[in-house]
C-alpha cells in the first residue's frame, strides 16, 4: 500500500511556550542529541545538527508563527524535496497538544511507514520529556 502522509500527536504537560523553546533554545534542544540550526524565518534554511557537529537534515522554513505552526520541507540527499513537515502547538489549561504531520512528495512503501512512524514517536516523546523536565 502506498502511503503519502504520516499524522502524529503527543500530550505535553508542559505550556505551548515551553515546548515552543524546545525546538528553538539549543540549550533545551540538545538534551534531544543535537539542535536546530536556523534563524526562525520564512524563507531561511531549517535542519538539525548533531552533537558531533553533522548536518542531518536541511530544509526551508515555510510557515512560521511562535507557540501555534511551524512547517519546513525536508531535503533529500540530491536535494530535492522529500517532505513538508509541519508541527502544530494546541495549549489549552497549560497542556499542549503537539500535532506532527509529514506529507512526502512520493509515496512511501509499507516498510518506510513502519520505519517513519517509529521515527516520529521517539521524535516526539523526545520533544515532551525534554519539555516536562
Amino acid at each position: 500500500m502506498d502511503r503519502h502522509q504520516i499524522e502524529q500527536s503527543i500530550k505535553i504537560h508542559a505550556p505551548a511556550s515551553k515546548v515552543w523553546r524546545v525546538f528553538t533554545d539549543p540549550a533545551l534542544t540538545r538534551q534531544m542529541g543535537g539542535e536546530y540550526v536556523s534563524d526562525w524565518k520564512v524563507g531561511s534554511s531549517f535542519g538539525w545538527k548533531g552533537l558531533n557537529g553533522t548536518m542531518v537534515t536541511n530544509g526551508t522554513i515555510l510557515k512560521i508563527e511562535p507557540e501555534k505552526v511551524l512547517q519546513h520541507t525536508l531535503f533529500n540527499s540530491v536535494g530535492s524535496i522529500d517532505s513538508v513537515i509541519t508541527y502544530e502547538f494546541r495549549e489549552k489549561c497549560h497542556v499542549t497538544i503537539l500535532h506532527a504531520r509529514e506529507d512526502f512528495s512520493k509515496p512511501i512503501t509499507d516498510k518506510e511507514y513502519v520505519d517513519a512512524v517509529q521515527g516520529w514517536d521517539a521524535a516526539l516523546f523526545a520533544v515532551k520529556e525534554t519539555a516536562e523536565k
